[in-house]
């Protein structure tokens, strides 16, 4: 995230009426090309779930445990939606029924539990990556 707003301030300031020298015209461009070279895959939220910053879509990750569990620990790029609250908010992320949706919990079964619940919905796509454990490894 610090990469893009480097790449975002630098544009600003390449951008700007008053950059007038080809110093500072220099300098915004090489830190815009050192974030975006440095960044692997920069995420940018759209109506349809996110994409990456080369244009393929990247899954969208939902931790379906409970906040207390959550506000332990989670995967810096996933959402909680307890799997509870599965049906009723899977909107607020996607109404792209092959979107790729990652699941996970503590150990595998809630995540299981909104699986089926996404499938009965028609979602087509929704994997049960098992526990939080699991997934640390997965997208670190």
């Amino acid at each position: 995230m610090r990469y893009l707003s480097l790449a975002l301030l630098a544009m600003l300031v390449g951008c700007s009426s008053t950059a007038t020298t080809n110093q500072a015209t220099t300098e915004a461009t090489g830190a815009a090309e050192t974030a975006s070279t440095e960044t692997e895959s920069v995420s940018t939220e759209t109506e349809e779930g996110s994409q990456t910053a080369s244009g393929e879509a990247s899954p969208i990750i939902i931790d379906v445990r409970s906040k207390a569990e959550w506000d332990g620990g989670h995967l810096e790029q996933a959402v909680n939606i307890p799997h509870t609250s599965i049906a009723d908010r899977i909107g607020e992320l996607t109404s792209d029924k092959d979107a790729q949706i990652i699941l996970y919990c503590a150990a595998g079964g809630r995540a299981g539990t909104a699986k089926a619940k996404l499938e009965e919905l028609g979602f087509t796509n929704v994997e049960n990556a098992g526990g939080y454990e699991d997934v640390k490894q997965r997208f670190k």
